[in-house]
Order: structure tokens, then sequence, then C-alpha cells
């Protein structure tokens, strides 16, 4: 099924949208975790501009696409990915600040903290690199 999820500010959890023509837009569920093939990070603009105008926080942030059951063994290790819209205007990888536009899984979750965590497997075409100790 194809869906948009967005952390959800209010009940402190994921809540997927459905991105089927039939019920396209309407909440159909809300979990402390999802696992996404064929994601999309999409940030609209528009909102992300008031939120820089009116210094209130609205939903304009997204990770589109399909709901999964587990990472497939060809994704290569996971990178932090995150989203703040003072920073900028596109999901970012953590350790790097290089934009993320897609990836091949995306797993989105609630840290034991209770904050959102982002972990993506095969950022923009590219299979993630570890970089390992010289030895």
């Amino acid at each position: 099924m194809k869906v948009a999820v967005y952390y959800n500010l209010h009940k402190k959890t994921f809540s997927l949208q459905s991105r089927n023509k039939e019920d396209y837009g309407k909440v159909i569920k809300h979990t402390d975790h999802v696992i996404l093939k064929n994601s999309k990070f999409v940030v609209r603009e528009a909102g992300r501009q008031k939120v820089l105008k009116e210094q209130c926080k609205n939903v304009h942030a997204f990770v589109v696409g399909e709901t999964v059951d587990s990472v497939g063994a060809e994704s290569g290790p996971s990178l932090d990915v995150s989203y703040n819209p003072y920073l900028g205007g596109s999901f970012y990888v953590k350790a790097t600040k290089a934009p993320a536009s897609e990836a091949l899984y995306t797993v989105l979750k609630m840290s034991l903290k209770g904050t959102p965590e982002i972990k993506a497997y095969t950022i923009n075409g590219e299979v993630n690199k570890r970089e390992l100790p010289d030895c």
C-alpha cells in the first residue's frame, strides 16, 4: 500500500496517509514503526515558508513509499536521515548534511527516548557506504 508518513506532533507517533486513489490523503493508521520501499523524501516548500514566517509548525514534510514488512538484503547499511525546516528545504543525511531525495528502503520508528528516527538504505540510488578504519 502506498502511503505518506509524517511525524504527528500531537500524538507523538507517525501518521500514515493513504496515497491510493480511492482514499487519497486520509489518515489510515498511527504507528511507532513503519518500513517503506522505494521511498521519496518530500518537502512542500510553501508549508516550509509558512513555518519560517510564522514560527509555527505544520505538516509539510513526508516520506512517501510502499509499506513492507522488512528491509531487503540488497539494501546495504543504513544512514540516519533528518529534516529541519530551519536548516534547509530537504531531508538530509545527518552525518554529511548531504540532501536525501529518495531511498530504496526507509525505516521510521520511535526511539527509546520517544523521539522520531529515520534510517535510510541506498540513498539517492547509491548503496550506503560505511567508513572503515585503516588497519
